[in-house]
């Protein structure tokens, strides 16, 4: 898995061409996620679980952008809530290697878990994060009646 010198910053008004370009070969993740909504208002709505935007470079160059909150309040656990990786780089390990370095991140603050929710009908979504590490845990009915995997990523 080469993947050159991955690092992340906070999220900035810089980022946000970066973050429509990655939307715009993200379908599905517009379809679930963003709905259509403008942009900032989408993460306006995020920032109020206190989570955290972040933006991933290999040797300096944008690759990816994560949203995750370090307690949640269903829960008072971590969850990964998005990570999009620019299509260009997609299938080389960037994306696990990003939840490596979080679940790291998390583990040394003494957290033994790392959750996500994902659409029953992502399954594309679903075996990403198993091959990142997650399990199932169990099956959630949302509000509006839709199904969701709950999935966990031990910190062992």
């Amino acid at each position: 898995m080469e993947n050159g010198n991955l690092s992340s910053s906070e999220f900035t008004e810089e980022d946000h061409p970066f973050f429509l370009e990655v939307i715009k070969d993200s379908t599905d993740w517009e379809e679930e996620e963003k709905c259509g909504n403008n942009l900032c208002h989408y993460m306006a709505r995020h920032q109020e679980l206190n989570g955290e935007w972040r933006i991933w470079r290999i040797d300096g160059e944008r690759t990816a952008v994560t949203f995750h909150v370090n307690l949640s309040p269903s829960n008072r656990k971590p969850w990964l809530g998005t990570i999009l990786v620019k299509k260009e780089v997609r299938r080389k390990g960037i994306g696990t290697k990003i939840i490596q370095l979080l679940t790291a991140e998390l583990k040394k603050k003494g957290e033994k878990s790392l959750f996500a929710g994902v659409p029953e009908n992502r399954n594309s979504w679903i075996c990403f994060l198993s091959d990142a590490g997650f399990e199932q845990f169990k099956m959630e009915t949302s509000d509006d009646d839709r199904e969701f995997l709950i999935m966990v990523c031990p910190l062992i």
